[in-house]
């Protein structure tokens, strides 16, 4: 079962556990029997599912990994899934693909890789050109 959430004035402002749209529907729209859990894409563009009750949330890959994961955390009862337009984070701990709870920091080494290497070649560059101009003062019979 699918229950469509309010749009949002701001389309890529974050809810948060505050937010009313981060709150299950009322009792009279959807039985609190009912579990419901939120599934959207987070700011780096990654998957998440949380349940609306604070229990279970995770971080994937692909929209049907994060549908899988609210699916199974309901079983043996099926759920509501509400997929708001607003950006959502992951205010839990990560349940769902572990290597996403560590994509962050191997982006950061990666970059922080690429910032060291162009500080190197800058280096070597460096080093050649003064070779080069000691080589060239030399030739000069100073």
């Amino acid at each position: 079962m699918t229950v469509g959430a309010r749009p949002s004035p701001v389309r890529h402002e974050a809810l948060s556990t505050h937010d009313p749209l981060f709150q299950r529907p009322c009792p009279e729209d959807l039985s609190e029997a009912i579990p419901v859990f939120f599934i959207g894409r987070n700011a780096r563009g990654h998957w998440v599912a949380r349940g609306a009750d604070g229990k279970y949330g995770g971080l994937f890959w692909r929209k049907q990994a994060a549908a899988r994961f609210a699916t199974r955390c309901a079983w043996p009862a099926r759920c509501a899934t509400i997929f708001p337009s607003e950006i959502i984070e992951l205010d839990l701990e990560n349940q769902g693909n572990p290597l996403l709870a560590h994509i962050d920091v191997t982006r950061m080494l990666r970059i922080g890789g690429a910032a060291v290497s162009a500080w190197l070649m800058m280096a070597i560059l460096a080093a050649a050109i003064a070779l080069k101009a000691v080589l060239f003062l030399s030739r000069q019979h100073y």
